[in-house]
């Protein structure tokens, strides 16, 4: 044999096993997924008007899903010199003024379907109202839908939520961010460690934006 033919045959030797390899593993990869897939859904049965479907059929069913209720924004509150809630979606055109001209980006555009207006709203649970001397928001107002105030607005009343306050935990009078925070004098006031509120509050939220705990110990209702 010489050395072409020797060169030959080796390289023909090689091809043969290289399609006996590839042949092997195309045969244990088709081993594998076979093993590895699960094995066909089977279909839910039909529902028919004499057999009853079992629970776990009824929970398969798409029917059976309830759909997602509209969630409602809740503990929201009209700006500083709102009309009534009537007149106030009456004379608001949702223009946005005065929650541009609020300094602390306050207030904030809540639809509402039935007059397809954007009516700015607050939350002073999560954003509490500075009181402002000089009411931006209500000079911004062109549409009288927010007058001028004779007295500080009432947005609701605080309520204190002691097992979450700090002074509940130490057993102490550690903390009085809720009494210096508040804007009014004489709302806050201690009974040992525990805060209270008078109704002079004007549910302005400040005491909430000043509790340093999670969940916060102050709430306005």
């Amino acid at each position: 044999m010489n050395r072409k033919d020797f060169f030959k045959k080796g390289l023909a030797r090689m091809f043969d096993l290289a399609q006996e390899s590839a042949a092997d593993l195309a045969s244990g990869f088709k081993e594998v997924i076979s093993e590895e897939q699960p094995p066909p859904l089977k279909p839910a049965p039909k529902k028919t008007k004499t057999q009853k479907p079992s629970k776990e059929t009824e929970f398969l069913l798409p029917q059976q899903v309830k759909p997602n209720r509209k969630r409602k924004i809740r503990n929201i509150q009209s700006p500083p010199g709102a009309l009534a809630e009537t007149e106030f979606l009456k004379k608001c055109t949702g223009c946005g003024d005065c929650i541009y001209a609020c300094p602390y980006s306050v207030l904030f555009p809540v639809f509402d379907e039935k007059s397809e207006k954007h009516i700015p709203r607050m939350d002073v649970n999560l954003n509490a109202c500075m009181l402002c001397k000089d009411w931006p928001c209500i000079n911004a107002c062109k549409d009288e839908a927010l007058l001028p105030l004779d007295a500080p607005p009432k947005f609701g009343q605080a309520k204190g939520i002691f097992e979450f306050c700090i002074n509940s935990k130490t057993g102490e009078s550690t903390c009085s961010n809720c009494k210096t925070s508040c804007p009014v004098d004489g709302v806050v006031s201690f009974k040992g460690n525990k805060p209270s509120f008078s109704k002079n509050c004007t549910g302005c939220g400040q005491c909430v934006s000043a509790c340093p705990t999670f969940p916060r110990a102050i709430r306005i209702q």
